[in-house]
């Protein structure tokens, strides 16, 4: 056997051999991209990038790697060929904007969120930076328009805290032209001196932005106190300069580390998924390349009377262009009237986008372009669920010999909506059409087991890794969870395997804490009729997956629905977990004739949960085959790493496994 030494050496050897094929293969999507200079075609072709994925993912697996790591590391290379194939577009488009030094005025100083993003931006375009820190964002475009800068970096709207006004205000005076875009995660932190802890701190410092995001979690630090600081560098800066163990900032972990400072709480933003949208802005504008995807930015001001706004819009959509944002802020000086900033996917130089301004001259009372820039943000290409289960997808649409309709104006109601609602959760769709498959084991017991969990579900091709954390059950002496702490270790695995996460629910108290910490939130049969909590649901922006109780009719369930629909959220998915009988040692059996009769009169996706109805685990493949064919949205499975040592429903849990073969059966 050979000796660590001997080992590492190898390991050395081939990570060197890994840079050099990296290297090649970065050069080979530039000659991909100098292929498309005669011939202009998009940059990216998503069906190639996803047949090659499949391939990979096969012969991954015939190697002995699993599907995720495979599909990590190539979305990694090919985000980094897009952006190679963009970069070397854009400096054949822009041939002036070659200088390989480059000045970028930024908010605070070294270690601040606007810094960071800097360095990532600039770093795609092989830029060296001279940094100019500035205390405000009218500074930062003071120093861009004197020439003192090249660049100002902007962030303009959060996923959690929503737009950054005063950027905006900024916006609607500047001569500045937005030149690029990008969009970073934000990990909120509670930094403080290596010796601090946590629960000595009695004063954070923090940019207001930070804390709006992070308000649910430092709302529950009763004895603390904010000192507002003009950014998150500044803040690290005070806690660096002082041996006080009592005080603490707000910033990122990398952002900490550059300052000496450890991160006493990680993950503590109100929302799981916290990314930061940022703009660079320069005095030139640049010239998109006709390859490239394209992003224009413009301001508009319509007629104070009813319908301008609405008219303005509906010239968006004659010329089939797509409007990301409309964002509107008062117009200074002149009360009561309002000025829209408007996002949209084109190329301000294409003949529709050039057509459509042409109209809005003569609709508004004042519009300008602030910038077209290339979008940068390379979404991962999706793989087909039929490629990780292993097997083709089989669809069957049978007509419908139901024509039941409910006519009370029900929200849930077929007579209210015609149309299939479509819940989105990330990437994943629950009612259009496929079949979305649940999966996780039925509490978090440890960090260890919903990490193994997760990826045996990401490689299984399930597509919302699905956990309880709260556990109330009939002994006090049974097993009930491990509360805030699985919730964390539900979250981590979620953001690691890019699964969206889902765990129960059954309490008005418990909503907002879990809302800001999962993706959807799972009522648990029992629940179904405690109206409180489906009421607080409804004021919730987090999609709902309500569980039919076993004594209640298929009326009963949809006016459950209605309790959160009712209150604005839209976004609720039906479970059905079987009706109580006189049969089978669990007196509940699977109700699949639900399905077809709930198809027709309501409009909301419909999922099955077998667990409480099964009798043996051999029971689920032909429950799960029977729910996909009669129309089912998507399937609940319950698995666990050793379902015999799990803590709850281990005899309702399949192993890894048996959620393979289950997987392979059902795609």
């Amino acid at each position: 056997m050979a000796d660590l030494e001997q080992i590492r050496t190898k390991i050395t050897e081939l990570d060197q051999s890994l840079l050099t094929l990296l290297t090649e293969r970065r050069q080979l999507s530039v000659e991909v991209a100098k292929s498309k200079i005669e011939t202009p075609k998009a940059i990216r072709d998503q069906e190639r990038e996803q047949a090659l994925l499949v391939k990979l993912i096969t012969k991954g697996r015939e190697l002995g790697l699993d599907a995720h790591y495979v599909t990590q590391l190539f979305h990694t290379i090919i985000e980094d060929s897009v952006l190679s194939q963009q970069a070397f577009l854009q400096g054949i488009t822009n041939p002036g904007e070659q200088a390989q030094a480059v000045r970028v005025a930024f908010l605070g100083n070294r270690g601040s969120y606007s810094n960071i993003a800097t360095h990532q931006y600039f770093s795609r375009h092989k830029k060296q930076i001279v940094e100019f820190g500035c205390s405000g964002f009218q500074d930062i475009v003071d120093t861009v328009e004197s020439g003192q800068a090249d660049y100002g970096m902007l962030p303009i709207e959060n996923t959690s805290s929503g737009s950054i006004n005063e950027v905006y205000d900024v916006l609607q005076h500047t001569s500045l032209s937005i030149v690029g875009e990008l969009s970073i995660a934000i990990d909120h932190c509670i930094l403080a001196h290596p010796k601090a802890k946590l629960e000595n701190i009695t004063t954070l410092y923090a940019h207001p932005q930070p804390y709006a995001q992070c308000g649910l979690y430092l709302r529950t630090l009763t004895n603390t106190r904010f000192d507002f600081v003009d950014s998150s560098s500044k803040a690290m800066e005070i806690v660096a300069n002082s041996e006080d163990l009592t005080i603490g900032a707000i910033g990122s972990k990398v952002g900490g580390e550059m300052y000496g400072l450890q991160a006493l709480k990680t993950d503590i933003a109100n929302q799981q998924q916290n990314f930061t949208r940022f703009i660079v802005v320069s005095r030139k504008p640049v010239e998109v390349a006709e390859q490239v995807p394209a992003r224009t930015t413009f301001i508009m001001s319509t007629a104070q009377q009813p319908g301008s706004l609405v008219e303005a819009l509906l010239v968006l959509r004659e010329h089939d262009i797509n409007m990301s944002k409309l964002e509107s802020r008062p117009v200074q000086g002149n009360p009561w009237e309002e000025m829209f900033y408007v996002d949209v996917s084109a190329n301000v130089k294409s003949a529709q986008m050039q057509s459509a301004l042409a109209e809005l001259t003569r609709l508004t009372r004042y519009i300008k372009v602030l910038g077209c820039y290339p979008s940068e943000n390379v979404d991962p290409t999706q793989i087909p669920v039929e490629a990780l289960a292993q097997q083709h997808q089989v669809t069957q649409n049978s007509p419908s010999l139901i024509n039941t309709v409910q006519a009370d104006g029900a929200l849930s109601s077929r007579s209210h909506k015609k149309t299939s609602t479509v819940v989105r959760v990330a990437d994943v769709k629950i009612g259009d059409g496929g079949f979305v498959t649940f999966a996780g084991p039925s509490a978090v017991e440890s960090e260890r087991q919903i990490m193994q969990s997760a990826a045996a579900a990401k490689e299984s091709g399930a597509s919302v890794l699905a956990a309880g954390c709260y556990k109330p059950r009939n002994s006090p002496y049974s097993f009930q969870g491990l509360g805030e702490e699985g919730l964390g270790y539900l979250n981590a695995a979620g953001k690691k395997y890019r699964l969206p996460t889902m765990t129960e629910v059954s309490s008005v108290e418990q909503v907002a804490s879990l809302a800001a910490k999962v993706d959807i939130l799972h009522v648990r049969s029992q629940h179904m009729k405690n109206y409180n909590l489906l009421k607080e649901l409804g004021k919730s922006t987090r999609p709902v997956l309500l569980e039919r109780n076993n004594m209640a009719s298929l009326e009963e369930w949809l006016k459950a629905a209605d309790y959160i629909l009712a209150q604005g959220n839209q976004q609720v998915i039906l479970c059905e977990a079987g009706v109580r009988t006189l049969d089978g040692k669990n007196k509940t059996t699977l109700d699949l004739g639900a399905i077809s009769l709930l198809r027709e009169r309501t409009h909301l996706p419909i999922v099955v949960n077998p667990v409480e109805a099964l009798e043996e685990l051999s029971s689920i493949a032909p429950m799960a085959k029977a729910a996909k064919l009669l129309g089912a949205d998507g399937i609940v499975l319950c698995t666990h790493p050793s379902p015999s040592d799990a803590s709850l429903d281990g005899d309702k849990s399949l192993s890894f496994n048996q959620l393979q073969s289950l997987m392979a059966e059902l795609y």
